[in-house]
Order: structure tokens, then sequence, then C-alpha cells
């Protein structure tokens, strides 16, 4: 039985092809967010159809599936334009383990960036931080339960990643951008939430400090 999960919100130009061109031993959940649902319902034993953003579709998911959460150690959730290969993956899951992280990234190799500490670093495997983002986070199963409500807390998710770092002490060196794995942002940054990102900040009262070792 898997012990890994990659849980991902997809369009019709998803790159998720590419995250399983090799044999996987993660197990693939995905949820179709546009109108391309019959394209990719035989991709995976768990594909699902439900329109919205991601955070909220994957909050509704676990929250109708909450099985799920003990299922598995970790839980990768890529957006759909992120290009990283099935070895790499699996070498996320990984150091997840063997570094006891609750909460990483891959850094990103190219110029599709919004936060310049998450790009490759050389000559490094890991940087502990304060701040992963949620473009791609990775979670392992007890962080996920701590962080899960913030999910549901916006529409769009900007702000939460902002609040992880303090729900799962990043003073524990528990959280980490990865050097060592290679991913790509293949879309630039479009939305803009900044409303929201600001109104998330002030509920919960945190900043934008944001550091890696």
């Amino acid at each position: 039985m898997n012990k890994n999960c990659v849980l991902a919100t997809i369009g019709a130009s998803s790159l998720h092809h590419q995250w399983i061109s090799k044999r996987a031993t993660f197990d693939l959940h995905l949820i179709v967010y546009d109108d391309s649902y019959e394209l990719f319902k035989n991709d995976s034993p768990y594909v699902t159809a439900s329109k919205g953003y991601k955070f909220k579709l994957i909050y509704n998911y676990l929250s109708d599936n909450p099985e799920l959460i003990e299922k598995y150690d970790y839980f990768y959730m890529p957006d759909d334009d992120i290009e990283i290969s099935t070895t790499n993956i699996k070498k996320l899951f990984r150091y997840m383990k063997k570094y006891q992280l609750e909460i990483a990234q891959p850094a990103i190799s190219n110029s599709f960036f919004s936060y310049p500490h998450t790009t490759k670093q050389e000559n490094s495997i890991l940087r502990h931080t304060n701040f992963v983002e949620i473009m791609q986070p990775c979670f392992s199963r007890e962080a996920l339960k701590k962080v899960l409500f913030t999910f549901d807390e916006t529409i769009s998710g900007w702000g939460i990643d902002f609040h992880w770092g303090k729900i799962l002490d990043y003073t524990e060196y528990n959280m980490a951008i990865i050097d060592d794995i290679d991913s790509i942002h293949t879309r630039p940054v479009q939305s803009n939430h900044h409303q929201e990102l600001s109104d998330y900040m002030e509920k919960y009262n945190l900043n934008y400090t944001i550091y890696s070792t």
C-alpha cells in the first residue's frame, strides 16, 4: 500500500502526466476544477470534479474523505503548472522522512517565482525556513491535521502560507526548501488577491518576515 499522496487540483493544461511518467510509489488524487474531467477521469483511481479554488477544493475533498488523512504519511500538493519528475517527487517524500520535516517544498529552478528564497541554491541540499508557499507544499500527516483549517479560511489561499510556520513552530527546524529537488513553475504568477492577503495577515496578527538558512 502506498504511504504517500500527491493531491492536486487540475485543469485542461495540467502537467500531472509528467508526475507519473515512471513507476510511482505514491497515490495520485486529482480534483478537476474545469470542464476537462473526461480527459483525465482514467488517469488515477482517485479523480473527482469540483469548481473552485485550490485549497478550498482540497479542504472539501479531505473533509468528505477524512480516512485519507490517516492513510498517508505525506501529502504533496503542487499546482497543476509545476513540472516535476516522478523521481523527484519520490525523493521529496524520502527527504521529508529523512529530515523529519513537517512541511517542505522543492526549490524552483526557473524565473517564474513569487519569493526569491524558494529558488534553487547551488551546493545545497536544503535550507530551513519559516515559509513554504502555497504553490507546492508537502505536509506530514500531523502537520496537515494542524493546518487544514487554514485551507478554508480564504477563497484564494493567499495568506495561509504565512500562517503555517507559526502553527507548526518553525523554530523547531521542521520546514525547508529542498534544493536537491528540481521543479519548474511553467507559467508566470497571474493571480492577485492582495486584499484577501492583507485581511488574513491582520486577522491572525502575522508578519511578512521570511528567512531561510
